[in-house]
């Protein structure tokens, strides 16, 4: 495309959709975001998107910026042919099977490309933000869900049914009593937020620690994963066992993705990753204390760069990797 092209964009998360336009150089030129409110079903969620990407698209007309088509990112393994979902998505009740593409196109009038999240998380990172220059990223993100998307030689690797990346799902413990999405001991039912704010709650229940009754008073219901990287950065040792227990569990999870994949990096993003305290380096310790010396050697695992921006940026970009 031409160096005056303009991307359309939008990130359909668990909690929230973010969308926006940018330039060629990844510069954002418009931006905003709204509560994906999943609980109210898929029907209300697609007519949201929908009226998501008339906004885009009417004030891109606005300004007249060259938008040549819109691109949407969302939870579950998708037909990028024809933006069906076609993977199961735990957080979005009745979204599997969902005809984005085709719904989208014919409401707005304008081509759609649709692709599962992480994917563009790792197309916005590989074009512009920490992947920029290799050719085998694991890219991964932590937040409401787990995901994690596959680059391979400088390509999304999307797998024979449109399902790889999908590591949130792999069980690291076959015996737990920990289930998700109907599997026991996933990647997701240890390290999601939900699972992280559960397992914080029970040590609560049972001995509510100075700092915790500091952040929240008496009042469990104030419980956010933002108050457990505050907890632990000021050094309570609940908060700092339990996000040290969850580095463990991604890293062992991790770790037998690069012994399969030998990438050249691994990109965690999402929230629990912007959180801090420490959570990437003990994640990174693990992969490399558990993988292959010879898989590790060179191996950087690094934060996402473009933060909660990365979903819509690469999606705008699937018209040209597709």
């Amino acid at each position: 495309m031409s160096d005056n092209s303009v991307y359309a964009g939008i990130d359909i998360g668990g909690t929230n959709i973010k969308y926006g336009l940018f330039d060629s150089t990844g510069k954002i030129l418009y931006k905003e975001q709204r509560p994906t409110l999943a609980e109210k079903g898929s029907t209300p969620l697609m007519h949201l998107v929908g009226n998501i990407g008339e906004r885009l698209l009417y004030h891109a007309a606005e300004e007249d910026y060259p938008v040549r088509w819109l691109g949407v990112g969302t939870p579950g393994a998708v037909d990028c042919r024809t933006g069906k979902v076609i993977g199961p998505c735990p957080n979005i009740d009745g979204w599997q099977g969902m005809e984005i593409g085709k719904i989208l196109k014919e409401r707005l009038n304008t081509p759609v490309w649709v692709d599962n999240d992480v994917n563009t998380v790792a197309v916005a990172e590989a074009r512009f933000g920490a992947a920029v220059g290799a050719k085998s990223v694991v890219c991964v993100t932590v937040g409401t869900g787990v995901g994690g998307a596959v680059i391979l030689d400088g390509k999304l690797w999307r797998g024979a049914t449109w399902s790889a990346g999908e590591l949130g799902h792999m069980t690291i413990n076959f015996d737990a009593p920990i289930a998700h999405a109907g599997i026991p001991g996933t990647i997701e039912a240890y390290c999601s937020s939900q699972a992280i704010l559960a397992r914080v709650n029970v040590q609560l229940q049972k001995r509510l620690s100075p700092i915790f009754e500091e952040l929240l008073g008496d009042d469990l219901e104030k419980l956010a994963i933002k108050k457990v990287f505050v907890a632990a950065k000021k050094g309570d040792e609940i908060a700092k066992d339990i996000l040290n227990e969850t580095a463990m569990y991604l890293g062992i999870g991790l770790a037998g993705i690069v012994n399969l994949l030998n990438p050249e990096m691994v990109v965690i993003g999402g929230g629990i990753a912007e959180g801090g305290a420490g959570f990437l380096e003990a994640v990174s310790a693990e992969i490399k204390r558990r993988a292959f010396e010879s898989a590790t050697v060179n191996l950087s695992v690094v934060k996402a760069a473009l933060g909660n921006d990365a979903g819509f940026i690469g999606a705008g970009l699937l018209g040209e990797v597709n």
